[in-house]
């Protein structure tokens, strides 16, 4: 299916082809780091979104915009994530490329939860109809996956640094891959205790290295729970949970637990994490902070 893709994509952008380094937006900074490790000796992308806040109701400013008219190419999750670019998509006037990356094929995508539904089994088939979580880059295959398209795309629309962006890729690959069984064998001890998560932003991640998460005080677009499901929540806690906050979307919440609820703080985007070896990092500091559950 990637194949294909590609070859279609090489189709539309044979006329772009030239000696300059295209002009690359991203619009969060998991997209950035992984762009930016492709593009290493040769560019580095444009992050739309700078600051650590959440992606979901985000409010662009006329420079962003500009960036978004003037970019060769674009990667972006989708519609799911950042609903604030439509509008700036719909209305640009350069004819580059724009990648939602968040619906291409061959992708691990988890459906959306509702509050009451943690704990159980869904078909997560590719088929099924419904909204898709869209944090899919805590899931480290579908980061694979998207490191193949994001190089093929560069390829084509910068065929005079194929050889570049080739190799990085395979020491990308390779350093992830080596990170995410690192990150399996350091998480295998947290798989007993339950964690609540404030924000459902990491059911790739706790599918991914099999953690137990049951519930989350707002789901993964950011509608919060009332009080009654909160309490209903926290009386099914065993003596020494833990609730996992999200750094992008912070609970009021937290403030009034229990004392002998531990909590720790989690960056999803990874915003302090950018620069070479960006995902590797994100996943050790993600282990790093999930464990000291257990501490």
């Amino acid at each position: 299916m990637i194949v294909r893709l590609l070859f279609a994509i090489t189709l539309l952008l044979a006329p772009m082809a030239s000696a300059d380094v295209p002009r690359v937006v991203t619009s969060i900074a998991p997209l950035q780091g992984l762009v930016a490790d492709i593009m290493t000796g040769v560019g580095s992308p444009e992050l739309l979104l700078t600051e650590a806040t959440s992606p979901h109701d985000f409010a662009m400013r006329p420079s962003q915009a500009k960036a978004i008219s003037d970019a060769d190419v674009l990667f972006y999750v989708g519609q799911d994530l950042e609903p604030w670019l439509e509008k700036a998509l719909r209305s640009r006037d350069s004819n580059g490329l724009v990648i939602a990356l968040g619906n291409m094929p061959d992708l691990n995508r988890l459906k959306a939860r509702e509050l009451d539904e943690f704990g159980e089994d869904h078909d997560d088939d590719h088929e099924h109809a419904g909204a898709y979580d869209p944090h899919m880059w805590l899931d480290p295959s579908n980061v694979l996956i998207w490191l193949d398209i994001i190089t093929g795309v560069l390829e084509i629309v910068d065929p005079d640094n194929k050889t570049i962006y080739l190799e990085n890729l395979a020491l990308t690959r390779t350093q992830i891959v080596t990170s995410t069984e690192s990150a399996r064998r350091a998480l295998a001890p947290l798989s007993q205790i339950e964690l609540i998560v404030t924000h459902d932003s990491t059911q790739y991640f706790e599918e991914a290295f099999g953690l137990n998460v049951i519930g989350a005080f707002s789901t993964s677009d950011g509608r919060k729970a009332g009080a009654r499901s909160i309490n209903t929540l926290l009386g099914k806690l065993d003596p020494n949970p833990c609730v996992v906050a999200e750094i992008n979307n912070p609970s009021r919440i937290t403030a009034n637990l229990p004392e002998n609820i531990k909590q720790v703080m989690v960056d999803p985007m990874g915003y302090d994490q950018l620069g070479t070896g960006y995902y590797p990092r994100l996943l050790n500091t993600l282990v790093k902070s999930f464990l000291e559950c257990r501490d």
